[in-house]
């Protein structure tokens, strides 16, 4: 199993200025916990009923002064088999203490919220990450499409580089354009023990066309070689998943 502390420290060494500790990153990019739930829709419930969960969470949130918290549902697009879920439930604090006292003020508030919850979904998955924004979105909280692969360092490399070459192709795709978020999430809590993946990267484009234009950039353009040129000894991530991405909760800011 991945050590979560050794993954956010190699993160910390690669994308942002570490202090001597390895723990404490510059305030512009800050490591911050992300929970993903898989779910099933209940009996006779679909997309359509998100809207009312939302209202009913969001109510919810502004009733008792809840935590800050920000929430999005995942739903798949371009996936295989593998992906044997209805929807993902992402929720994001912005550090970790602001993650315990949401988790606080659930166990207490909670019961009231379950059963809105229940009647729409069942989630039989909750994983816990670390999550380090490589470059966030041009508009906090708004993105769709979303992009998600899985990535391992390969066994002659190590990790500080293959997150030092992820940050290259970041500021590459600046070049012709891009402004897609970028998320690294590594797995703290809760993932399965036989996983051995490094960390899940994720990638939010403004709107389903610049996703196109990208596509294009990479598959018509130079991006594959540059790709190839910095991940081939380094990096193995699987084929991507594509998601519609609702949003729930917008964050703070």
């Amino acid at each position: 199993m991945i050590d979560p502390r050794r993954a956010v420290c190699g993160a910390l060494l690669a994308l942002v200025a570490a202090s001597p500790v390895c723990a404490q990153p510059r305030d512009d990019a800050p490591v911050a916990p992300t929970e993903v739930r898989t779910c099933h829709y209940a009996k006779d419930k679909g997309e359509a009923d998100l809207a009312n969960l939302a209202t009913t969470f969001n109510q919810w949130m502004e009733k008792y002064t809840a935590p800050e918290y920000a929430a999005y549902v995942l739903l798949p697009m371009l996936r295989s088999k593998d992906v044997d879920f209805d929807l993902a439930w992402v929720g994001a604090w912005p550090d970790g203490t602001t993650m315990g006292k949401s988790m606080a003020h659930y166990v207490q508030r909670g019961g009231e919220l379950a059963p809105a919850f229940n009647s729409v979904m069942s989630c039989d998955t909750n994983t816990n990450f670390s999550t380090v924004t490589v470059r966030p979105p041009k508009q906090p909280g708004r993105f769709d499409p979303v992009e998600v692969t899985t990535c391992t360092v390969r066994l002659d490399a190590n990790l500080d580089d293959a997150l030092q070459a992820v940050h290259e192709w970041v500021d590459y795709t600046a070049t012709f354009g891009s402004t897609a978020a970028h998320w690294l999430l590594f797995p703290a809590y809760g993932e399965r023990s036989a996983a051995t993946y490094n960390f899940k990267w994720a990638i939010g484009y403004e709107s389903y066309e610049a996703f196109g234009r990208e596509y294009d950039q990479i598959t018509n353009g130079n991006g594959l070689d540059r790709y190839n040129e910095l991940f081939s000894a380094l990096l193995r991530c699987d084929n991507p998943r594509l998601y519609r991405a609702r949003l729930i909760r917008a964050p703070h800011g």
